[in-house]
């Protein structure tokens, strides 16, 4: 399966569902969204980045206002029968999506081998664009789409400090396997833990990561 061909289809998905009748939709879940995880301002030298994971949840996981689906499914239902089969292959993948956070356990020449922190499960993912990106030991939520026998990233990362691996695998395993409602809640509240620990770095992990929080 074609790399450049997944890209496309979600590019395709992603004008459909951000313009037009849905341009409010999309304003109001960013609101919704961001007073969930915590303020992010474009002054944030991870605006960019957060803006991207944001977006990943709007296509993949919130069901439209008017919809009992998510963009990404929803543009599959409507447009099948016009699919042709590399088309059709590419936006099931989509469909097919794994959304977790992850131990990069492994670099190697063309790819990375990532552990699943909430099944420790063992996925490889290609590295493309990537290289520079991550180092081994690293713990981040992704967005994997099934690519043949290995997976491929979409846009937008959470890193999250390697300090806090015991406490993010413990909430992690917490995640029934097909609840996205809960999946996205545990996310959120971590990636607002890591934002708390980039705004004061100064502040010992355990106080942030935690059930408990000080502040």
């Amino acid at each position: 399966m074609n790399m450049d061909l997944i890209q496309k289809c979600l590019e395709t998905i992603t004008n459909e569902y951000t313009a037009g009748d849905f341009y409010r939709e999309v304003y109001d879940a960013k609101k919704n969204y961001f007073e969930n995880l915590g303020t992010v301002t474009e002054e944030d030298p991870d605006f960019e980045n957060q803006m991207d994971v944001f977006m990943g949840w709007y296509l993949f996981d919130r069901p439209l206002n008017n919809f009992d689906l998510s963009p990404v499914q929803l543009f599959f239902r409507k447009n099948i029968s016009g699919f042709s089969e590399e088309q059709k292959t590419a936006y099931q993948a989509l469909i097919d999506f794994r959304h977790s956070i992850y131990e990069l356990v492994k670099m190697k020449d063309s790819s990375f081998v990532l552990r699943d922190l909430s099944n420790k499960e063992k996925l490889e993912v290609a590295d493309v664009n990537y290289r520079a990106v991550f180092s081994k030991g690293d713990i981040f939520e992704a967005r994997l789409i099934p690519l043949q026998k290995q997976f491929m990233f979409t846009n937008g990362f959470c890193m999250h400090p390697k300090e806090a691996i015991k406490f993010i695998e413990t909430q992690m395993k917490k995640i029934r396997a097909e609840d996205i409602t809960q999946r996205t809640k545990i996310l959120l509240k971590l990636g607002n833990m890591k934002n708390k620990h980039q705004r004061f770095p100064h502040i010992d992990i355990k106080h942030i990561y935690t059930l408990e929080p000080k502040f």
